[in-house]
């Protein structure tokens, strides 16, 4: 069974700049409340933020004080691309693959979202991909969307 969660929406700002919104601003724009290890367990997490680099974590930090990481970063690209290996509240073993592309076009930039590598996953496949396919219209379409909106006002 392949399964793949495949998201685009366009925002107003150049590939570099909605970059660096997507990553650099995670923890302004990312729907902690709702989409968050802490938000799972009946709380809200303090801050979400993205290492820079090629290697780098992905961690949200928990009401207490410490610290889960949500996936490691594979290829980063300023301006470009973001990918990820995404395991949050599992093993990294477990890890799904996220892909992010910034493409510019005549009046912003075309993002787009893939999300794959369910298969990984050792149980509910199917269920945990339907769930991802209707996050993601939250995440991005929503929260991210609207911080480039403001950025770019």
């Amino acid at each position: 069974m392949t399964l793949r969660v495949e998201k685009s929406v366009h925002v107003p700002l150049p590939p570099d700049e909605a970059f660096r919104v997507f990553t650099d601003d995670i923890a302004l724009w990312w729907p902690l409340d709702s989409h968050s290890l802490s938000a799972s367990r009946g709380d809200v997490a303090e801050t979400v933020a993205m290492e820079p680099r090629t290697g780098g974590k992905v961690t949200e930090t928990l009401p207490d004080g410490s610290h889960a990481n949500w996936a490691t970063i594979t290829d980063w690209t300023p301006g470009a691309r973001l990918s990820l290996d995404w395991y949050v509240g599992r093993d990294p073993s477990e890890a799904t693959q996220i892909s992010v592309t910034f493409l510019a076009d005549a009046d912003g930039t075309r993002v787009d979202l893939v999300h794959d590598g369910f298969e990984n996953l050792p149980e509910r496949v199917a269920e945990t991909a339907a769930g991802y396919q209707s996050g993601w219209d939250r995440v991005l379409g929503e929260c991210f969307t609207a911080a480039c909106l403001r950025k770019a006002a």
